[in-house]
């Protein structure tokens, strides 16, 4: 939905543009506007803030999610709606706000001027003190640490927006939560939320209870967007998705979506990874020539997701994958800092960490495995282990292009002799091998250019 007026919007999302609530909820399910309607109370607030302020002091508004796929497409949606608003209405997740805080503020409550992010793994294996770097989970818990309290920089904080969003707010957790009320002390809440689309309900404190905790706050209000989606005005989708969703198949607004060819069921698709793969690029395939250009593709797990990854890219699917383990994200570092080292900007040791790091990703223990200590260090692993590392070394080095680099780098788990996340490293291998085929055709299509200018 883009609504580039005021007077576009309807009766109901005037009401929440034009409410003063100090908690506003707003609920309404997929498509009712809820985004864009939140933009425009967002901008609405910050008008009335600076005409309050006579334009002395900035007036911002804060809207956060949870993913940066979803900051994108709300900025995306803000298109005319933020015009000439500058930084005005600020868009960040939850965890990218955290970290912004204690980057400009942390050394207030011990952390370290620039923080460090490090993953659970690569923290075991370099066994730092803690002030030296920051785990992913450190990130909501020091932003309180900032925001709560009485101190001069806590208020200046709290002080920073008059409105603050929730988008999905229905899956805020217990800290997400916190954060929200510590902000809301300040300034107004405005709270976007559909109870049937709960997708976090594994994160601690993540359920419907969470709107009536919301609801004793004081000075609530709330507000339900009528049905009627603005993405599908026919409504033929988000009727078939309402039966989708309590598993009714045989009912009246699936049977109708089916028949127009709203909703296509694949009843032959072959089980394995490849069959899928090729199923859902005809589909891609499809939807480009008829002039789609951004395509969501969704997998039920990180394994599934990772799986079907590396068969679109072995297809010649370009895409951007979301959602992966550790020890899937620790190999293609690994492989990496390979292609660092062999292009003559990365060292050996950065090599050694980066696979000890994946090792230990690779086990579930608290403390990371002796072999994975022993290769960070660069010493105390088995003779047969420093052959075949020695080995590693000169193919790297000898590499004669980035193909070759590439497919060296990918063996190189199973060259080395380990087992442990063998499947997540030969998944990641895959993917690094067609990122690098890309980036060998690219290079041969610039030569190209070249060559013919």
């Amino acid at each position: 939905m883009s609504v580039e007026s005021y007077e576009d919007l309807t009766a109901a999302q005037k009401e929440v543009v034009n409410s003063t609530a100090p908690t506003l909820l707003v609920l309404g399910g997929a498509g009712v506007g809820k985004t864009t309607t939140a933009l425009w109370a967002g901008r609405c607030e910050a008008e009335r803030a600076r005409a309050e302020e006579r334009g002395d002091q900035p007036a911002r508004v804060l809207f956060v999610t949870f993913s940066r796929t979803a900051v994108s497409q709300i900025q995306d949606r803000a298109g005319g709606v933020l015009a000439r608003m500058g930084d005005a209405v600020e868009i960040m997740t939850f965890h990218g706000l955290a970290y912004r805080l204690l980057r400009a503020f942390g050394r207030y409550v011990g952390t370290s001027v620039v923080p460090e992010i490090v993953g659970e793994a690569r923290q075991k294996v370099l066994g730092r003190p803690r002030d030296e770097f920051l785990t992913y989970d450190d990130l909501l818990p020091g932003a309180l640490r900032l925001l709560e309290g009485d101190t001069p920089t806590a208020r200046l904080l709290r002080s920073r927006w008059r409105m603050v969003i929730c988008d999905e707010f229905q899956d805020t957790d217990d800290l997400e939560w916190r954060l929200l009320e510590v902000l809301g002390e300040s300034c107004r809440l405005l709270l976007l939320a559909d109870p049937n689309q709960m997708i976090y309900q594994f994160k601690s404190g993540v359920s419907e209870a969470r709107l009536d905790v919301a609801r004793t706050r004081e000075g609530f209000s709330e507000l339900t967007l009528p049905p009627g989606s603005h993405r599908d005005p026919t409504q033929v989708l988000p009727d078939a998705a309402a039966e989708v969703r309590w598993r009714r198949f045989d009912t009246e607004p699936v049977g109708r979506a089916v028949g127009l060819g709203r909703l296509i069921v694949r009843g032959s698709v072959p089980e394995d990874d490849r069959g899928r793969a090729g199923a859902i690029l005809e589909e891609v395939r499809s939807l480009r020539a008829v002039g789609h250009r951004t395509i969501g593709i969704y997998a039920k797990t990180n394994n599934d997701a990772a799986g079907l990854s590396v068969e679109l890219a072995d297809l010649g699917l370009w895409h951007i994958p979301i959602g992966f383990s550790e020890v899937y994200g620790e190999a293609l570092a690994a492989m990496d800092a390979m292609a660092e080292y062999a292009a003559g900007g990365g060292e050996w040791p950065d090599v050694l960490t980066a696979l000890a790091v994946t090792m230990a990703a690779s086990v579930r223990s608290p403390s990371p495995p002796a072999l994975s200590v022993a290769l960070h260090r660069g010493e105390g692993y088995p003779r047969l282990l420093q052959q075949r590392l020695d080995e590693l070394r000169r193919l790297l080095s000898e590499a004669p292009d980035v193909g070759d680099l590439a497919e060296v780098a990918a063996s190189a788990w199973t060259q080395l002799g380990f087992t442990a996340g063998r499947r997540s490293w030969e998944r990641a291998g895959r993917t690094f091998t067609a990122v690098a085929r890309r980036a060998a055709m690219d290079r041969l299509d610039s030569r190209v250019r070249l060559s013919r200018s």
